[in-house]
């Protein structure tokens, strides 16, 4: 069997959930980004972020575009402690229902 040296540098780091340390400004319980932190690249659009009030005025591309961009923010919230924003899940039925009015998309 393996044992870990008793020197203080080599003892695992263990994050602490529920605790009262307060976790670095942008992240989420246990370190992780939160859903809503600004995205690190413009492939997601994040809760913050502005979203078109209609969805019906936007050309097939940038409605596929918003799709893929509204899908990898669903992706990635779904990996934080806290899952899915409601605002994200909201926006992705939204554009998941344009795409389907315009035939493009079947729901179900």
């Amino acid at each position: 069997m393996h044992s870990l040296p008793d020197s203080p540098a080599a003892s695992p780091t263990v994050a602490v959930l529920g605790g009262d340390a307060d976790p670095a400004p942008g992240h989420g319980r246990a370190g992780l980004p939160a859903a809503d932190a600004p995205p690190a690249d413009a492939t997601v659009l994040a809760p913050a972020e502005e979203f078109p009030e209609t969805l019906e005025d936007l050309s097939l591309v940038e409605l596929q575009v918003l799709h893929s961009r509204v899908t990898r923010q669903v992706e990635r919230e779904h990996l934080s402690p806290e899952g899915p924003h409601p605002l994200t899940r909201d926006r992705h039925c939204d554009v998941a229902a344009e795409l389907a009015a315009r035939g493009l998309l079947r729901i179900g």
